[in-house]
């Protein structure tokens, strides 16, 4: 296994996108005091997980991002990518080159990804603790850490021969396990508090569960019961509905005959007031025929009075004679009254069958 190549884009000097090509061997990497040699050391502790803004020679991680220079602009997020040739698999994994990488925005956010695919930090750290190497870097010496090395005491030096010789990752895995057990112990004997709180509450609780399954069978009794009176009332409302909408429908046929009935009446009505208004003008003529009838009649009734009287008066004995009218001439007069009486008699007839007929 061995680094095959490095790209950073925005870390500390690399404001550009700058790759170097790794090869099997010996690499150097050589240039003034300034150029940027220690940045690539800082860019391969940062990639693999270093979390230690003084280790990577600044005072706040942020510092990583590439600050701007007079003539470029301030950049807002650092990236770096480191590819690992693992044709000898000697990391856990099936792919024949790995590249982790990791990006960090100014506002301090930060990615990790592995063949870009986003994980965590732990995803990183346990994928390279297999391979030696690690959050602490024994792999990576650099300026004035050989002479804290050579100057560390016996724990420090025994940290780093266990993390070399690969015993590190099982003791942080053993305290990992550990904190796991504490952890699991604490909840055990939560558990444990929680059953006897339950088990000292169990009583009272069954009492009230049985109250409570006593009160939802009565409650589903009375449930049914006002179900049923429910359905009784649905059916008693329905047949009173069925048998007044049957009157109702009765009463409906009753009034369209009636109405019926008063449209004929009314149309019967109608035909009389046109008939009377035709006949009111023969009315009017027949009533004045009458009442003229009427006073003739009374005239002839008092001509024939006169006459009678005259006829009385002359069927009666002779008078002496006495100077007055000719008999002929009163004769002629008795006849002329005669023949106009029967003249007013037809013509009183006539009006009779003319009134009877209106």
């Amino acid at each position: 296994m061995y680094l095959k190549s490095l790209t950073l884009r925005g870390f500390k000097s690399f404001a550009s996108a700058t790759t170097l090509r790794l090869e099997p061997g010996i690499t150097c990497v050589v240039g003034p005091n300034g150029s940027g040699k220690s940045n690539i050391v800082d860019a391969l502790s940062w990639v693999m997980g270093e979390q230690g803004a003084k280790s990577l020679r600044g005072g706040k991680m942020e510092d990583v991002v590439f600050a701007g220079t007079t003539s470029r602009a301030p950049l807002g997020r650092a990236e770096v990518a480191l590819t690992i040739d693992n044709t000898d698999g000697a990391l856990p994994i099936d792919y024949a080159e790995v590249t982790i990488s990791r990006l960090m925005f100014r506002s301090g956010q930060s990615e990790y990804a592995i063949n870009g695919d986003s994980c965590r930090l732990l995803d990183v750290q346990d994928l390279l603790s297999d391979s030696g190497l690690g959050r602490e870097m024994h792999v990576i010496v650099g300026q004035g850490q050989l002479d804290q090395i050579l100057h560390a005491g016996p724990e420090a030096r025994r940290a780093i021969i266990e993390e070399a010789a690969g015993v590190l990752k099982h003791r942080k895995r053993k305290e990992k396990a550990l904190r796991k057990l504490e952890a699991m112990q604490a909840n055990l004997t939560r558990l444990v508090d929680l059953t006897a709180e339950l088990n000292r509450r169990l009583k009272p609780l069954g009492r009230q569960a049985e109250v409570a399954r006593k009160a939802a069978t009565i409650q589903a009794d009375l449930r049914d019961a006002r179900l049923r009176l429910l359905a009784d009332d649905y059916v008693t409302l329905r047949d009173e509905e069925a048998r007044e909408a049957a009157g109702e429908a009765a009463i409906r046929a009753r009034r369209e005959t009636l109405e019926r009935d008063l449209a004929a009446a009314r149309g019967q009505e109608a035909e009389l007031d046109t008939a009377a208004a035709a006949q009111a003008a023969e009315l009017s003529q027949a009533q004045q025929t009458w009442f003229a009838l009427s006073s003739l009649t009374e005239r002839l009734r008092g001509i024939a009075g006169l006459a009678t009287e005259r006829v009385r008066l002359l069927s009666a004995d002779p008078e002496p004679d006495r100077p007055g009218r000719d008999p002929d001439e009163l004769e002629r007069q008795a006849a002329e009254l005669r023949d106009e009486e029967a003249g007013l008699t037809e013509r009183l007839a006539a009006g009779r069958e003319a009134l009877s007929a209106a």
